[in-house]
């Protein structure tokens, strides 16, 4: 399939993204009215607390009531509704896999120059930073459930490594649209014309971390 021809990589993620949403939505209908809190940054001594990579510590749900935090997991990974497409350029490869803990892999023919590797590590990190700024809140859904405006459209985190020749990214996009990873591949695509070409984008399945 052909996200010109037969669909967009963002429809083809879409099951993805809503059965999160889904069970976020399943995670605060268990706390009292009002106790929930949301995708909210925290603070440590006054200043903003950082994950990985300096991006905003951010947590799925809190409890309003004792700080206690809650982060989704999808007890088992979700279907996308296509596996082949092409974005611009790019093969991408989608398999089942969950939101919350969703990887994206390029995979090279060869061992890419060191260099070149840190680029498009740079390139992958600066998708999450735009994503946890909101830049793709634009496309939040519409799903007329009650409080689905509390989501606030925002990517929550990633890890970053180097597997042989595949450089792993493995993402927390939060409840960020799935348009965002399209826009991620659109750039992936036109990183693989000037540097490195990579093989293809493979999205989704597990996502054990080695390092």
């Amino acid at each position: 399939m052909s996200a010109a021809a037969g669909g967009s990589l963002a429809e083809a993620l879409e099951p993805l993204y809503r059965n999160y949403l889904r069970r976020l939505d399943e995670m605060v209908a268990r706390l009292p009215e009002g106790a929930a809190l949301t995708e909210r940054t925290t603070r440590q001594d006054g200043q903003l607390a950082l994950g990985e990579h300096g991006l905003p510590l951010r947590f799925d749900v809190a409890d309003a009531r004792d700080g206690h935090t809650w982060e989704v997991h999808g007890a088992h990974p979700d279907e996308p509704l296509a596996r082949e497409l092409r974005v611009g350029r790019l093969e991408v490869r989608v398999e089942p896999g969950n939101w919350e803990e969703l990887p994206v892999v390029c995979a090279f023919a060869e061992a890419p120059p060191p260099a070149e590797v840190e680029e498009l590590a740079s390139l992958l990190r600066c998708f999450v930073l735009f994503g946890t700024h909101g830049a793709f809140a634009a496309h939040r859904r519409d799903r007329g459930t009650k409080g689905a405006d509390r989501w606030t459209g925002r990517a929550h985190g990633l890890h970053v490594e180097l597997r042989g020749n595949e450089l792993w990214a493995i993402l927390d996009l939060g409840t960020c649209p799935p348009e965002g990873v399209e826009a991620l591949c659109n750039a992936l695509s036109g990183y693989s014309e000037e540097r490195a070409p990579i093989a293809f984008v493979r999205i989704g399945g597990a996502a054990q971390q080695t390092g």
